[in-house]
């Protein structure tokens, strides 16, 4: 009975306590829109973070790559770039003063001066010679130098004066232009004279070679022995020079290679003989010939002063 007394009791109690106090009510509406400010704070948070990503990324990238364009602000106002003048480079000597191009003219282009020698040499063997004198063309030859004035003066009449006054049938230019008449070395030297500026031919100096009596003087007698050998039973009408030639200044191997014009390139009456651009290695040595063709060819001697290779073989 107590029990249901208290269990009574305790009820009313509660029944009267919830009748005086309402229970506790929310604001929808309010709760909803705090809610919405919340997440546009974060959006908005997580927004700016990923910029400032996006822009440290692109910072380091442009960092990492240097090829990439520089961003270029825009101006504020017009402005005209004037490039620095380039400084100018004064000539290292009086030749380069005169060489050096007056502004808006055409540039000079200067000739070599071996090969414009060498095309000198060749116009004044063939010239020399009656057999080939009609090959040569006097306007080409006067173009090698660098006016009428100079060509009259050095090629003369009969272009002897290229050759210090001889008739020649053989030139060995190696450094020294030596010159032949058949296998005999004359005592002249003749030494071109070039522009500095154009590489043309100003004028010529002849000087005298003295021979040595123990060397017989400066020269190759291989060349000298079989080229002039060559020309010279052309002049005389010799047959038969070529073969006892051959043995003589040519090697076995050679001759069997390339047979009886073997060292020739199958000439076998030559008019006249030019040997320049010489080569040399540790026992052998080189030379390119012209035998009075439109093409030189290159020959190489080897240690027993004979002629083991010609035409490239």
């Amino acid at each position: 009975m107590k029990d249901d007394h208290l269990e009574r009791e305790l009820a009313e109690a509660m029944f009267e306590r919830s009748r005086r106090e309402a229970p506790p009510g929310y604001d929808v509406e309010g709760l909803v829109g705090s809610v919405r400010r919340s997440r546009r704070r974060l959006q908005t948070a997580a927004a700016a973070a990923v910029v400032i990503v996006a822009v440290g990324a692109g910072l380091v990238s442009r960092a990492a790559d240097d090829r990439l364009p520089v961003p270029v602000q825009a101006a504020t106002a017009t402005t005209t770039e004037v490039p620095a003048p380039l400084p100018s480079v004064a000539p290292s000597s009086p030749t380069a003063a005169a060489a050096a191009p007056a502004p808006g003219s055409t540039p000079v282009v200067q000739a070599d001066p071996a090969r414009t020698t060498n095309a000198l040499l060749l116009a004044a063997l063939r010239y020399q010679n009656p057999a080939t004198r009609s090959a040569v063309d006097t306007a080409q030859v006067e173009a090698l130098f660098t006016d009428e004035s100079a060509y009259r003066r050095v090629w003369g009449t009969d272009s002897t004066g290229v050759t210090c006054g001889a008739a020649v049938d053989g030139v060995l230019a190696a450094g020294e232009i030596l010159l032949y008449r058949g296998t005999e070395r004359l005592d002249l030297a003749p030494s071109p004279v070039f522009d500095g500026a154009t590489g043309k031919v100003t004028g010529l100096t002849c000087r005298t070679v003295v021979a040595d009596s123990r060397s017989g003087g400066p020269g190759d007698p291989t060349v000298s022995g079989f080229y002039g050998g060559l020309v010279a039973a052309t002049r005389a009408g010799d047959s038969t020079a070529l073969a006892r030639l051959g043995r003589q200044f040519v090697t076995a191997n050679l001759r069997s290679d390339q047979g009886p014009t073997a060292g020739t390139c199958s000439f076998t009456a030559p008019p006249f003989w030019l040997a320049d651009n010489p080569s040399s290695a540790t026992l052998t040595h080189g030379w390119t010939v012209n035998l009075g063709g439109q093409h030189d060819f290159p020959i190489d001697i080897d240690e027993n002063a004979k002629i083991a290779g010609s035409c490239g073989k």
